[in-house]
């Protein structure tokens, strides 16, 4: 008796496993959607284990009713190709069976079929549960993740801003010289790609749950850490000149120019000796806000491409300032006069607006490999604002406006229509039912941010920054306003994430 039942349990464990393999290949498709692994009736349940089966008595079971039963639910299971990662929660009786974990169908009755376990979860048991459920379970290994309807991402970002520029803010020479750009000064602070580009550490978070077998909703925050650089030097001149370069306006033919912040001529009595400090300093934000619904476009074994769409907000600000003091200490006309500088700008930018892409997931056993791509199209609304100003001898005093922008620019704005296209490729391994540990890569990029470095004119008279003989500021003040200037910019880099799904 013991043989013809472990037979007829093994025929029948082979004419499942057959029929399900055919499905898969065949890319069966039931009637509630392609994510399911079984049709989601009860046909293939019902009377399964029930007390009393056969006419036995409650709480009995005899090994004819396990094999013909079994067999007869075996023969009405619907297996479908499994697609993507997500699932209805089945409340049914059908469940992969976790191997080294068989199930126990009570009455001290254990049965593994080695891919699937059948209970009828409702009172078949002795205790009233055949263990859990099909959403408290996992499928088999072809499965691409243990998902039960929600999920929840968390990730480390290891990000590269762009690098960003300015003018020349701060130049150095030998000392003796003049601290000139065309006189073999070199730049200190500022100039082209001078700020940014270091690894920014930031975070990322990602749930969301689905609503149906094909439509969920989610929500994403990230943010990097301010990417920051500084500049500070002082001194009398006697170890090197310090100055801040600009081009004259008010030389009959224009010429390269400097205010002198640390200077010694080494000739004596005269006007040319200055002492005094400069620091600078540029920091660059970076965070983004969203809300998408994803909907399953295509699917097969093992594979879900997803409709993205929703609303996106990022805020990008970029701040630059310049502080220098100096003072007169060489005898004669001027000694003794201190002139002030403080230059403060601030890039703001908010972009309102919505997104569309794809994200297309594939699996292999406890590999995942993701791929999200998507573009934000919406408004960019752009504001610089200047908080600058300079302290000059008496009888000027103190003046509005910076030494690089005009005191009019006090605060201007303007809207932009912006795009920014993000890729994200990630693979993921999976070290528990519902657990997942992932690699990835981001890039974004937009097309059109305003950035403070890029909003400053150098071109100046001197009477703007020093005055005439009398410390009076003649017209026409230079730096003149000439529009707000934007450019691209991207960030990049790795993301190392844990993906949980319950």
């Amino acid at each position: 008796m013991n043989t013809k039942w472990k037979m007829l349990t093994l025929a029948a464990m082979l004419s499942a496993g057959t029929t399900a393999a055919t499905a898969a290949d065949n890319g069966y498709i039931s009637e509630y959607g392609e994510d399911a692994y079984f049709a989601e009736t009860s046909e293939y349940i019902g009377g399964l284990y029930e007390d009393g089966a056969n006419g036995n008595a409650a709480g009995t079971v005899s090994e004819s009713d396990y094999v013909d039963e079994a067999d007869s639910a075996l023969n009405t299971v619907e297996p479908v190709a499994f697609v993507g990662d997500s699932q209805p929660s089945y409340e049914h009786e059908v469940y992969p069976q976790h191997e080294g974990y068989p199930q126990d169908f009570g009455s001290g009755v254990v049965m593994d079929t080695g891919s699937y376990a059948y209970a009828s979860g409702q009172g078949g048991c002795s205790d009233g549960s055949c263990g859990p459920t099909y959403a408290e379970s996992c499928r088999p290994a072809r499965s691409m993740a243990c998902e039960t309807g929600h999920w929840l991402t968390l990730e480390a970002l290891l990000w590269f801003p762009q690098v960003r520029s300015s003018v020349p803010l701060v130049s150095t020479s030998a000392a003796g010289t003049l601290p000139e750009l065309d006189q073999g000064a070199s730049v200190a602070y500022g100039g082209n790609d001078a700020f940014g580009g270091n690894l920014q550490a930031g975070f990322r978070v990602d749930g969301g749950f689905m609503l149906s077998d094909d439509f969920g909703v989610g929500g994403r925050f990230w943010m990097l850490g301010q990417d920051s650089d500084s500049f500070s030097q002082g001194g009398d001149g006697t170890n090197g000149s310090i100055g801040i370069p600009f081009y004259d306006t008010d030389l009959s033919t224009g010429a390269e120019n400097a205010i002198r912040i640390a200077y010694a001529d080494g000739i004596g009595a005269g006007d040319s000796d200055f002492t005094g400090s400069v620091s600078a300093k540029s920091s660059f934000s970076v965070y983004a806000a969203e809300a998408y619904g994803r909907l399953r476009l295509l699917g097969g074994n093992g594979y879900r491409s997803d409709f993205i769409g929703g609303f996106s907000h990022f805020n990008i600000e970029d701040d630059l300032s310049l502080s220098a003091t100096t003072t007169q200490v060489e005898v004669g006309p001027g000694q003794g006069n201190r002139f002030s500088y403080f230059d403060s700008y601030t890039a703001s930018n908010e972009f309102y607006g919505g997104q569309i892409g794809f994200l297309t997931t594939v699996g292999r056993g406890a590999w995942t490999l993701s791929a999200l791509t998507k573009v934000h199209l919406g408004n960019m609304d752009q504001t610089l604002t200047n908080a600058s100003s300079r302290t000059l001898p008496a009888p000027a005093g103190v003046q509005e406006g910076g030494i690089f922008s005009p005191s009019d620019q006090a605060s201007i704005s303007r809207d932009s229509f912006t795009f920014a296209p993000e890729a994200n490729l990630k693979l993921a391994y999976r070290v528990r039912e519902n657990i997942r540990f992932s690699v990835g890569y981001t890039f974004l990029m937009w097309n059109d941010v305003l950035m403070a470095g890029d909003n400053l004119n150098r071109s100046i008279n001197s009477s703007y920054l020093v005055g005439d003989g009398a410390g009076v500021v003649q017209p026409p003040q230079r730096p003149a306003f000439q529009g707000l200037e934007t450019d691209s910019l991207f960030v990049h880099g790795v993301d190392l994430g844990c993906v949980i799904q319950f």
